[in-house]
């Protein structure tokens, strides 16, 4: 599926999105437990690229870090805004995040509707937006296999994590922690914490 049809399914399903997913209480224990982790042992600006309705933007503050809320889908910035004042939003993409500009980005679950052969690029702008010794944190459905299936908003695509994570390498990354994590009744979760050569 092309991205300008992801951002319109998004963009339609926006507030949907944001009643059912779009607040802390909607999140794993397990998932807060790691992002702050990783946030506390970053240096620098954080941004969270592709940040949706601005929850983890929202939580990443309140933990005291500097931090930004990135996401290319209007509605959503929108809504992050007048649900979190305190904290700094505006719509862009990826590709548009200035170079060398950020100690670190959370990229949580917002590649996920990427197609395999367009990873590349897209890790290639947010390996750019760091800083030398970056970090970035990724967030995706692990799989067995490369494997698109029938998200709810847009087609998307599981990740056998040891698969992303030479992909990180090869876009240049040093891959630092990966996580593959199976809870009953829900899709598997990945995560891979890795910081710029």
């Amino acid at each position: 599926m092309r991205s300008s049809h992801v951002l319109s399914a998004y963009s339609a399903r926006a507030e949907e999105y944001a009643a059912a997913l779009g607040r802390m209480a909607a999140t794993a224990e397990a998932d807060r437990e790691l992002i702050a982790r990783w946030a506390r042992g970053c240096r620098g600006r954080i941004v969270d690229a592709g940040c949706g309705p601005g929850h983890w933007t929202a939580y990443l503050h309140d933990l005291g870090l500097e931090v930004e809320g990135v996401d290319p889908v209007e509605r959503f910035v929108k809504i992050a805004r007048e649900q979190h004042p305190h904290v700094t939003y505006r719509q862009g993409s990826f590709a548009g995040l200035p170079a060398g500009s950020y100690g670190a980005v959370l990229a949580w679950y917002s590649l996920i509707h990427l197609p395999p052969q367009n990873l590349s690029e897209t890790l290639a702008s947010l390996r750019d937006s760091l800083m030398p010794q970056g970090d970035l944190l990724v967030g995706f459905f692990a799989g067995d296999r490369i494997e698109e299936f029938p998200h709810a908003v847009a087609p998307a695509y599981y990740w056998p994590p040891r698969t992303l994570a030479s992909l990180l390498e090869h876009s240049g990354f040093e891959v630092l922690d990966v996580e593959h994590r199976r809870a009953p009744g829900a899709r598997d979760h990945g995560s891979i914490s890795c910081r710029t050569m």
